[in-house]
C-alpha cells in the first residue's frame, strides 16, 4: 500500500523545483509582495540601502533571490517601488501642511511635528531608515529620490519659509534650507534612538513632542517674569 506523501514547505523547495524567476502559479501575489517591501524597508533602516543586497532581504524573507528578482528586477527598482509608495505618500503629508496654513507659520509648523511624530509611530521603519539614508549627505536613497521625483517639493517649502521670513512671520536668522532637516532630525534621532534601546519609564511620542514643541516655541532658557 503507498505511503501518503507529506507536502513540502515552501520556503525548504529547492531551486530545482521552482521555475525559475517566477512564483508559482505566475501571478504577482499582493500580499506577498507587500511582506518583501516590509522585510526590506526593516533592513534599510537596519543596515542601510548600501549594505542590503536582494539576496539577503530573499533569505530574511526566506524566499529565493529568483522569486525577489521576480519581483522587483533590481534594488534599483526596489528602491524605487519604495520611495513610491511607501516614502512619497508620507512626505506629502508632512508637505501638504505647507499649503493649508500657508499664512500661519506657527500652526503649520507645530502640525507638522505632530504629524512627523504620527509618521514615526506608526511607521517604524522611518525614523531610522531617514537617519540612515536622508541624514547622511547623499545617500542611496536620497539620490533616487532626486533623480526620479526632482527636488520641486523641498524647495517649494524652502519658498514658503523665506516669504514667511519676509512677512515677519518668522524669524528672519533662520536659515530655510535647514529648517525641515532640523524639525525632522529632533524628533527622528530620538525616536530612532529609543526605537532600538530599553526606553525610561513614561517615555514616549507625546514626550518627545512636549520636548521638542517646547524647545521651539520657549528655547532653553526660562526667560518668564523677564522684560
Amino acid at each position: 500500500m503507498p505511503t501518503e506523501k507529506t507536502q513540502t514547505p515552501y520556503n525548504s523547495l529547492k531551486n530545482k523545483d521552482r521555475r525559475p524567476g517566477r512564483p508559482r502559479g505566475g501571478a504577482i501575489n499582493v500580499e506577498q509582495r507587500e511582506h518583501l517591501l516590509d522585510i526590506a524597508l526593516m533592513l534599510f533602516a537596519e543596515q542601510g540601502i548600501a549594505e542590503t543586497s536582494l539576496n539577503a532581504i530573499a533569505r530574511k524573507a526566506e524566499v529565493s533571490a529568483a522569486m525577489l528578482t521576480y519581483y522587483f528586477q533590481s534594488r534599483e527598482s526596489l528602491l524605487d517601488i519604495i520611495i513610491e509608495e511607501r516614502f512619497l505618500p508620507l512626505r506629502h503629508d508632512i508637505a501638504a501642511i505647507f499649503d493649508q496654513h500657508i499664512d500661519d507659520p506657527h500652526t503649520a509648523l507645530m502640525l507638522i511635528l505632530k504629524k512627523i511624530v504620527e509618521t514615526a509611530e506608526q511607521h517604524v521603519w522611518f525614523a531610522p531608515l531617514w537617519m540612515q539614508e536622508m541624514a547622511t549627505g547623499e545617500s542611496a536613497f536620497r539620490q533616487r529620490l532626486k533623480l526620479k521625483h526632482g527636488d520641486a517639493v523641498r524647495q517649494k517649502a524652502v519658498t514658503i519659509i523665506q516669504k514667511w521670513q519676509q512677512d515677519g512671520k518668522l524669524n528672519a536668522r533662520l536659515e530655510p534650507n535647514l529648517l525641515m532637516s532640523s524639525l525632522m532630525s529632533l524628533i527622528l534621532v530620538p525616536f530612532a534612538q529609543f526605537r532600538k534601546t530599553e526606553s525610561p519609564a513614561g517615555f514616549n511620542s507625546d514626550q518627545i513632542l512636549q520636548h521638542v514643541t517646547a524647545l521651539i516655541s520657549k528655547g532653553f532658557l526660562n526667560n518668564e517674569g523677564r522684560r
